[in-house]
């Protein structure tokens, strides 16, 4: 990755989009694709969805999707102590929630806040301080007063982590980076990057080519779905993160071998397009790009399996991810590399209108 390349992928982690509050980095998206693409060909609709058409002539049609939003929570309520009480949006894990800082985004701007811990001088019983719904976390902002607390913050205002992106490391498979968001802000990042390959490659794309940053795939509700139904696409290519299994135990005998560094994870199985599967193979092979697989039993929840039910074909390619959906994510910067190489070529291929 190259200076412009880490800096994007950082401004788009520090961008907040909960899901359902994706305007934003919507925005942010559009902004970073008008420096390279005309204006006419980006669109943002009332779901927050980025839509970019690079070619709309033709009868057969791709679409390749990532989301943009993130987990997050939602004030519910603030209490008489002055405490506020969250819930999630999304799925998430809420054994972690302890002492984390937290922005709550309100209409006046971000507001720091922490999630209250018992001293540990006081604690007895560590059982007695986990957290098992996520409305039992005690959100604080420092204030005591109720009153005031309302006039800052409202009922209904979203919440996230604190955003973090730094450098870790670097290995023979290349950098890695923690943060919170790569989940999906890395497969936004990778549009954006084969966009503007294929946009500057001046090269004629013989087919309809869309690519799309959903929203709300986090909460269940996938707004790809309306997308889908008014593009038609013959192909549905998403890139969203996977399970990296190079850490911890018995992970790998749950969902298969997959490590960072090693290139994009390339499912396999129920509801996937073996044509497609086969023509993507060919061309990572042929340019030498390191991929892996995983399997798909049909119900894996990505945005893919849930447009299934549409008459379009499936391919899912998957960013090896540690931890995900925590404040500490780590990706590895080849896996990057490979997979908006492998979508470059995969794309400009004038043979893809075979498996249409």
């Amino acid at each position: 990755m190259i200076k412009r390349q880490i800096i994007l992928l950082k401004n788009l982690i520090e961008t907040p989009s909960p899901s359902g509050f994706e305007e934003n980095i919507a925005r942010f998206i559009r902004k970073e694709l008008l420096k390279f693409l005309p204006k006419n060909k980006i669109e943002i609709d009332f779901q927050n969805n980025v839509i970019v058409k690079l070619n709309t002539s033709s009868d057969k049609t791709v679409m390749i999707d990532a989301h943009l939003d993130t987990i997050g929570f939602i004030v519910t309520n603030i209490t008489k102590h002055g405490l506020i009480n969250i819930k999630y949006i999304g799925g998430g894990d809420t054994q972690i929630l302890s002492a984390r800082h937290l922005n709550i985004l309100t209409e006046k701007g971000i507001i720091n806040a922490v999630v209250d811990r018992k001293h540990s001088h006081l604690i007895t019983n560590e059982d007695d301080e986990k957290i098992d719904y996520c409305s039992e976390a005690e959100i604080d902002i420092g204030i005591r007063n109720r009153k005031q607390i309302h006039r800052i913050v409202k009922i209904g205002d979203p919440v996230v982590y604190k955003s973090y992106f730094y450098y870790l490391s670097e290995g023979k498979s290349g950098k890695y980076y923690a943060g919170y968001g790569f989940d999906d802000k890395s497969g936004c990042y990778i549009l954006l990057e084969v966009i503007r390959n294929i946009y500057k490659s001046r090269k004629k794309i013989p087919y309809n080519l869309i690519f799309t940053f959903s929203s709300q795939e986090e909460t269940g509700k996938t707004k790809a779905k309306p997308l889908v139904k008014k593009y038609k696409p013959d192909l549905f290519v998403e890139v969203d993160v996977t399970f990296a299994t190079d850490y911890g135990s018995l992970m790998e005998e749950n969902v298969g071998k997959c490590e960072l560094g090693k290139g994009g994870v390339l499912y396999r199985g129920v509801d996937i397009d073996k044509n497609s599967l086969k023509f993507l193979e060919k061309i990572a092979r042929k340019n030498k790009i390191k991929i892996q697989y995983q399997a798909s039993q049909g119900n894996i929840g990505y945005t893919a399996c849930e447009v299934s039910n549409y008459p379009t074909k499936i391919l899912i390619i998957g960013i090896p991810l540690r931890n995900m959906h925590t404040p500490v994510e780590i990706i590895n910067s080849k896996d990057l590399d490979y997979i908006i190489r492998l979508l470059t070529q995969f794309l400009l291929n004038k043979k893809i209108k075979t498996i249409l």
